[in-house]
């Protein structure tokens, strides 16, 4: 089972728990697909994101990332959700690549600003170790411009596998930029 990535306090994205599943979205042609939301507004903040860099978290070092989620036919209940993320923490030279991207919210922060909530399967080899398939989770924030950026910034990203001890949690870009578009 997951653990909820826990933004702070921020009302709005302590409200979007991570991991909750909310099956109430109406079926398609394509089968039933679940929601992280109620279906009041799974895509209301946008629902293409793009980004890549670097956060530092304190208990999982040094993790470069990139992504992008695409997920324009799904909100509209026409499509799949299109994309990648590939994250490596380097210290324990864990490779998270998403083999599928299945469900997705964004909404709008007063803190934070543009998020977007997404997770699917992902291959995730650790050390020299062999390739397994695993359930991730991940959140990646827009704040403003540039991403990396003190002053009105700067974005925020994170991700998490079943394990609790493998979660960056939501942290502040070093380096890069998120985009929501």
């Amino acid at each position: 089972m997951f653990r909820q990535i826990n933004l702070g306090l921020a009302p709005c994205l302590v409200a979007a728990t991570l991991f909750a599943w909310g099956c109430d979205r109406p079926a398609t042609p394509a089968g039933p697909k679940p929601s992280f939301s109620d279906g009041t507004g799974s895509c209301a903040a946008g629902a293409r994101f793009t980004g890549g860099g670097r956060i530092d978290p304190p208990v999982a070092g040094k993790t470069t990332f990139g992504f992008h989620v695409d997920a324009r036919d799904w909100c509209s209940s026409t499509g799949p959700i299109n994309g990648q993320v590939q994250t490596v923490n380097h210290p324990t030279k864990t490779l998270i690549h998403s083999l599928t991207i299945d469900d997705f919210v964004s909404i709008e922060d007063p803190d934070f600003g543009r998020c977007a909530f997404f997770r699917g399967t992902a291959r995730v080899k650790e050390g020299n170790g062999s390739w397994v398939q695993e359930p991730f989770g991940a959140v990646a924030c827009e704040k403003d411009e540039p991403g990396s950026s003190p002053g009105l910034g700067p974005d925020r990203y994170g991700i998490s596998l079943p394990d609790e001890h493998r979660e960056t949690g939501v942290t502040e870009l070093t380096g890069g930029n998120i985009q929501a578009h």
